[in-house]
């Protein structure tokens, strides 16, 4: 009888133990962020950042782990699960190192820095962002996804360095930091009249850089890269290069085609693992959605074609149907991987069994299959098969001897049985987090599609999301919060404040309401006073570095997103224009000259810089529209691609001042103006057309 009291309690005890290793919550468990409550099960003792973390690591003298991610991240997922869940590995991390884990959507400061270390130290980058450092954060190791008996190796011997070595680790420590201090501005070795002849050869030599057989940059892997595509949609325009124009169009189709888009859902992948936009990473972020929103619309403003029409309605179906919280703002992201029970799937939620469709769709089947390519051409791994275009709608009316618009009808058919049987699939993870920049770029490409498009749920929606940042994320003294789940709400973005501008100055040229203007001019000043630099034409990326390791965090480089001066600066070099301030195109300026050496040496980097550019240096008209039917007419022009406009318009007399004395009672009015110098009003949408892209001898 005792024995068995005393198995029974070992029995308890061990369940109890088990069940104790289950539920232990470390210091993210209190977080808002999902990908911190994500890790916060683990046994590694993570912690957030903040001052009291820093302070614990520099009293105890011990090394730092600072853990990158984000939550739709696949490999976050899988070291998490892989190395960050085992108890060995968290051994080691828990007796030797303070543990940090930080959501790079939340703290994009953090995540530079780092990521500048880490592409010095290795040439690469990517997340799991892993670094070792120092207790005042200065950087001594860096690297990304490891399994857990690599990981243990490293731990082990940057551990053994710090404690046996001390000093040499701190001299490659300083070293480090001396290659990330920024590099000394070298002025251009050319004049100001130079530079669009300058942009115009630095743009041959980035086309030289591009895939011509598949679209996008010439690479392994296929990023979407608006900035990239949207700077040649321009140039094309500007410098009248059919081969830019002809890129871009096979790019954004290609796209279109691709596994990259989800055919059932709407919405884009983030980037492919091949070269052909076939296989995605399957995670979905709102940026890249956002973003080729605006794109597309703009490519269909120039070309009218259909396919492009197709994805701004369907980027614009994926966004209200997945990603629209209840108050109007837009969730950030959707995981890559699908959790069924303890396994994490990636890709499972979009990828399709043959004999599954074949069931689902039955007569339709050998149309639908020859349309998205569920044959060798659609198939990934394991039977699955990610649908694909290639040929146009043309090729299979001809070859299944049908209209186009029963062919339209068929495969919207299949698509809809596809799409409801997909409803009863596990569901990817939304990470429900808001973030202001993001949602920024939503208002424009929305504003983009209305403009492009005409139709007013674009518009709409892109009103609702303005009012609730005004609402949740920005106050009265016009502080803008980066998220609204961030724990630090006293460090603020240049990200955020450049591109809610930008979503301003974007609503007024779809609305003709000035009082966005005016917001954006307001706006302008709080971030001219925030974010001022010293010594640099440039803005701080983040208003408070004190607890970074170096205090002198600028990002310039146009990457996924544009970098946020170039944003800003073009934002001033607008608002010039609508207010009549020209100190604010001179600051401007100021930037672009700072940056035009690089810019021209390293143009792939500074796409979005080489757009502004153009703007500053090329010939740009403002259209001043007055009259009852100025809105009318405004919105014929804005249906046109015209990347070298801005409009003015009102109904009324307006005391604004490009609007000023260019109201006539009775009259519907058209000036075409530079620098707010006009020439003589006409009164036909076509007549001034003509005097805007036929340039003076």
């Amino acid at each position: 009888m005792r024995i068995k009291k005393i198995f029974f309690l070992v029995i308890t005890l061990l369940i109890s133990f088990i069940n104790f290793s289950q539920n232990r919550m470390n210091s993210l468990s209190n977080e808002k962020s999902l990908y911190l409550k994500q890790h916060s099960t683990n046994p590694v003792d993570w912690m957030p950042w903040n001052q009291n973390v820093l302070r614990l690591a520099s009293n105890e003298n011990k090394l730092l782990i600072i853990s990158i991610g984000y939550s739709s991240c696949h490999w976050c997922h899988v070291m998490e699960e892989e190395t960050f869940s085992n108890e060995d590995a968290a051994k080691i991390m828990n007796s030797n190192f303070i543990n940090i884990k930080v959501d790079r959507e939340e703290r994009p400061d953090i995540d530079e820095l780092y990521m500048k270390s880490l592409v010095l130290m290795t040439g690469s980058g990517g997340w799991p962002m892993n670094i070792i450092a120092l207790p005042d954060g200065s950087p001594i190791w860096g690297g990304t996804y490891l399994p857990k008996e690599n990981w243990i190796n490293v731990l082990t011997q940057i551990n053994e360095l710090f404690t046996n070595r001390y000093d040499d680790v701190l001299d490659y420590s300083r070293k480090l930091k001396e290659g990330l201090n920024p590099k000394t501005i070298i002025k251009n070795d050319f004049k100001e009249s130079e530079l669009l002849t300058q942009i115009k050869d630095a743009s041959n030599v980035a086309y030289e850089s591009l895939d011509k057989e598949n679209g996008g940059l010439r690479s392994s892997q296929k990023f979407h890269l608006p900035s990239m595509i949207d700077f040649f949609l321009k140039s094309g325009y500007h410098f009248k290069e059919k081969k830019y124009l002809d890129f871009v169009d096979l790019t954004l189709k290609n796209i279109a085609y691709g596994g990259i888009n989800d055919h059932i859902e709407g919405g884009f992948h983030r980037y492919t693992v091949d070269s052909i936009w076939h296989i995605p990473h399957f995670e979905k972020m709102l940026y890249d959605n956002a973003q080729m929103l605006s794109l597309y619309s703009k490519a269909y403003k120039r070309s009218n074609k259909e396919v492009f029409k197709n994805q701004i309605d369907n980027i614009f179906n994926f966004l209200e149907s997945n990603l629209t919280n209840q108050d109007g703002l837009i969730f950030s992201s959707i995981s890559a991987v699908t959790e069924i029970g303890s396994e994490k799937i990636e890709g499972d939620y979009y990828v399709w069994d043959k004999q599954k469709i074949r069931d689902l769709l039955s007569k339709d089947f050998d149309l639908f299959q020859d349309y998205f390519n569920i044959n060798g051409k659609g198939l990934w791994e394991k039977n699955k098969y990610v649908l694909k275009r290639e040929n146009d709608d043309e090729y299979f009316t001809k070859k299944f001897n049908i209209s186009q618009k029963k062919l339209e009808t068929k495969i919207s058919q299949s698509i809809n049985i596809l799409r409801t049987s997909r409803k009863n699939r596990e569901k990817p993870i939304t990470d429900k987090k808001i973030l202001t920049s993001w949602n920024a770029l939503t208002i424009i490409g929305l504003s983009d599609a209305y403009k492009s498009t005409g139709d007013k749920k674009y518009i709409e929606k892109a009103k609702n999301i303005i009012e609730a940042i005004e609402k949740s994320l920005l106050n009265d003294d016009l502080i803008l919060k980066r998220s609204l789940s961030i724990s630090n709400e006293g460090i603020f973005f240049l990200e955020d404040y450049s591109y809610l501008i930008s979503a301003y100055i974007n609503l007024y040229q779809s609305t003709f309401d000035y009082t966005y203007i005016d917001k954006a001019e307001d706006l302008t000043k709080k971030t001219l006073l925030l974010f001022k630099a010293d010594n640099s034409s440039f803005l701080k990326f983040s208003s408070d570095q004190s607890l970074l390791f170096s205090d002198n965090l600028f990002v310039n480089q146009d990457a996924v997103m544009p970098s946020a001066n170039s944003v800003m600066c073009k934002n001033l070099f607008l608002l010039s224009h609508y207010t009549g301030n020209r100190n604010l195109s001179e600051t401007g300026k100021s930037m672009l000259t700072e940056i035009s050496n690089e810019m021209i040496n390293n143009s792939l980097d500074y796409m979005n810089w080489m757009n502004v550019a153009l703007d500053y240096n090329d010939s740009f008209y403002e259209v001043v529209i007055s009259g009852k039917k100025s809105f009318e007419m405004a919105q014929k022009i804005t249906e046109m691609y015209l990347p070298n406009i801005l409009i003015a318009a009102s109904k009324t007399d307006s005391d604004k001042y490009l609007l000023k004395n260019r109201y006539i009672k009775g009259d519907n009015l058209i000036y075409v103006c530079v620098n707010n110098t006009c020439k003589f009003p006409v009164n036909d949408v076509k007549k001034a057309l003509e005097l805007i892209t036929t340039k003076d001898e």
